[in-house]
C-alpha cells in the first residue's frame, strides 16, 4: 500500500509535534501522564491525547488518580532509541512523519470511507479485501485513509451493519463480499444521501457506546477487598514475585471483563520485565495485553502484541507457550479474513501442543472454523469431531455445546443445499411425482428449520 504522505498542513506538522512531545515525556517517565500533568504541554493537548489513545500509542488507565499509559505501539515508534537520553533527529523526524499520517487518517469521516467501500464492491462484487485495497490503490491513490488497517475496520462496521455479507462462491484466495440488500439501497443512493445515512448509523452506534460505557460506569465492582491483601504486602515482594502478582490481578480483571484495568496491570508487569531482563516474564505479560487487544476487537494491537511474545517464546524454546501465542495469532488472521495464514499458524499451534489436550481441542476446534469458511465442510465436521472427543475427555461443558451446534449447523446447511439442489434438477429431468416429492421434503425440511 501506498504511504499517505502527500496531505501533511502547517497544521498537522505543529500537532504532530506536540503528539511527539507528549510521547517522548511519557517514554522517559516510565511509561506514564497523570491527567493533572495535560497542561504542560500546551494549548490543543487534549484533543492530541485523544488522536494518540484513538490510535492506541496510549491508554487510559482508570486508576486514582487516573492516568494516560504508553503502549508498546507507542513504545515501539521510538524504534532502536527506545531508551536513549535524547533522540536523534532522523529518528524523530521518522516519528512525526507517521503521526502526520495518523492525523491525517482520523480526519477521514468513517461514513465517507464506508460510501466508498460500497461503491468498490457495488461494481466489482463479489470481491475480496485484498482485491478492495488494490482497487483503491491503483484508482484512487490519493484517498485519505485507505490504508490497510482503516479498510479492514471499515469493512467490519459493513458488515456489522449488514450492508455488505460474504458471497456464496467456492473458496479462492479470501472469503469475497458482495452488497445485501441494505447495501444496494445505499449503492443506488446519491453520495450525499448515502453518506448522510451512513453518517446516522454511525452516530447512533456512538452515542450507544456512550450509554453503555455510563451503564458500566453504575455497575463498576468495587475491587478494594479483592487485592487489598496484595497490594498490602507488595512493597515487601521482590521483583520476581511482584511479575507474577501482576499477572495474576491481569488475568482476574480480564475476566471479570475489566479490560483497562487488566491493560494497567499487565503494562506494569513488562515494564518490571523489561528492568530485570526477564524474557520469560515479558512473553506473558505480552500475551496478556494481547488478549485484551483482541477482546476489545483492537485486532492490529492484539496481532503486534501476539507476534513479540512470539519472539521471545522461540528464543526461550517456550513450546507450549508458543502454542498458545500462534492460536492467538491465528484468530487475529481469522478476523482479518486471511483464513489461509490463519490455517497454516493454526497448524503449526497443534504441531507444538504436544500432549496437552486442552490446546490439541481449542487448536482442532479454530482449524475447523477456516475450513467451514472456505466451505470445505467435510474436513471442518472431521476436525471438530476430533475437537468434541477431545474437549468431552475433559468434561468441558461449555465447550461441547460450542462444538455440538457447529456440527448440527454444518449437518442442516449440507441437507439443505442437497434439497435445494435435487429439487432444481428434478423439475428440469424428473417426472410430475418425482417433482412433487422433492417439493414435498425441501418444504417439510424448511418448515422443521423455521419452527425448531
Amino acid at each position: 500500500m501506498k504511504e499517505e504522505n502527500g496531505n501533511a498542513t502547517p497544521g498537522n506538522a505543529q500537532e504532530a509535534q506536540q503528539m511527539f512531545e507528549i510521547l517522548n515525556y511519557a517514554r522517559t517517565q516510565g511509561r506514564k501522564i497523570y491527567e493533572d500533568q495535560l497542561n504542560r504541554f500546551g494549548k490543543g493537548a487534549q484533543s492530541s491525547f485523544e488522536k494518540l489513545t484513538a490510535r492506541e500509542y496510549l491508554r487510559k488507565i482508570e486508576k486514582e488518580p487516573p492516568f494516560y499509559a504508553l503502549t508498546s505501539k507507542g513504545l515501539n515508534l521510538f524504534e532502536d532509541q527506545r531508551k536513549a537520553d535524547i533522540i536523534s533527529e532522523d529518528a524523530k523526524n521518522r516519528i512525526l512523519k507517521k503521526l502526520q499520517n495518523t492525523i491525517t487518517e482520523l480526519e477521514v469521516k468513517p461514513w465517507e470511507l464506508m460510501f466508498h467501500i460500497i461503491c468498490v464492491v457495488g461494481n466489482r462484487q463479489p470481491i475480496t479485501t485484498e482485491e478492495i485495497i488494490y482497487n483503491f490503490q491503483e484508482q484512487f491513490p490519493d484517498t485519505k485513509g485507505i490504508s490497510r488497517p482503516n479498510v479492514y475496520r471499515n469493512l467490519k462496521r459493513l458488515r456489522m451493519k449488514g450492508n455488505i455479507e460474504y458471497a456464496k462462491r467456492v473458496y479462492r484466495d479470501q472469503s469475497p463480499y458482495q452488497l445485501s440488500e441494505k447495501g444496494k439501497e445505499i449503492f443506488s443512493m446519491t453520495e450525499a444521501d448515502a453518506t448522510r445515512k451512513l453518517r446516522s448509523a454511525e452516530e447512533w452506534d456512538e452515542a450507544l457506546r456512550k450509554i453503555y460505557q455510563r451503564v458500566d460506569a453504575e455497575r463498576k465492582q468495587d475491587d478494594e477487598a479483592l487485592f487489598y491483601t496484595m497490594d498490602s504486602i507488595l512493597p515487601d515482594l521482590d521483583d520476581q514475585q511482584l511479575i507474577w502478582i501482576f499477572y495474576t490481578r491481569g488475568n482476574v480483571y480480564e475476566l471479570k471483563g475489566s479490560f483497562d484495568k487488566a491493560e494497567g496491570e499487565y503494562l506494569h508487569m513488562e515494564g518490571i520485565c523489561e528492568e530485570v531482563q526477564d524474557s520469560k516474564g515479558r512473553a506473558y505479560a505480552l500475551k496478556g495485553l494481547g488478549n485484551v487487544a483482541f477482546k476489545q476487537q483492537r485486532y492490529t494491537a492484539a496481532e503486534q502484541y501476539y507476534k513479540k511474545c512470539q519472539r521471545i517464546a522461540q528464543m526461550l524454546e517456550e513450546n507450549l507457550l508458543l502454542s498458545d501465542v500462534l492460536n492467538n495469532l491465528g484468530s487475529c488472521f481469522y478476523t482479518n479474513d486471511d483464513v489461509d495464514e490463519a490455517l497454516c499458524i493454526f497448524e503449526k499451534a497443534l504441531e507444538l501442543a504436544g500432549a496437552d489436550t486442552s490446546r490439541q481441542a481449542s487448536t482442532l476446534y479454530n482449524e475447523g472454523l477456516c475450513y467451514a469458511r472456505k466451505e470445505e465442510f467435510a474436513k471442518a465436521k472431521e476436525l471438530w469431531s476430533k475437537s468434541l472427543t477431545l474437549y468431552q475427555t475433559l468434561q468441558s461443558a461449555v465447550e461441547i455445546t460450542k462444538v455440538q451446534h457447529n456440527l448440527r449447523e454444518v449437518d442442516k446447511k449440507q441437507k439443505r443445499e442437497f434439497l435445494q439442489e435435487n429439487y432444481e434438477r428434478v423439475k428440469q429431468t424428473g417426472t410430475t411425482a418425482d417433482i412433487e416429492k422433492a417439493y414435498k421434503e425441501l418444504v417439510r425440511f424448511l418448515m422443521d428449520e423455521f419452527t425448531a
